[in-house]
């Protein structure tokens, strides 16, 4: 997955609870969600950089357990 702006990407709205909000942000701010190298990004772009991580590892798990289950299937 291309994190540094080689893809288009679609704005979706996300809808998430204060608290979780605080969280994020809480993160961004004691530096625990990374910065790219060689840059900084505004607070949204780590935001929606975190979140396309998520989908992108949770894609890849769902991606690796459909392989195994056709492995299964196979057998």
């Amino acid at each position: 997955m291309d994190m540094f702006g080689k893809v288009g990407l679609v704005e979706i709205p996300v809808l998430i609870a204060p608290d979780q909000k605080a969280w994020l942000d809480k993160m961004i701010k004691e530096g625990r969600i990374a910065v790219p190298p060689g840059g900084s990004l505004e607070k949204g772009s780590l935001i929606s950089m975190f979140l396309r991580m998520l989908i992108h590892n949770a894609m890849e798990e769902q991606a690796r357990q459909e392989a195994l289950d056709a492995e299964d299937e196979d057998e």
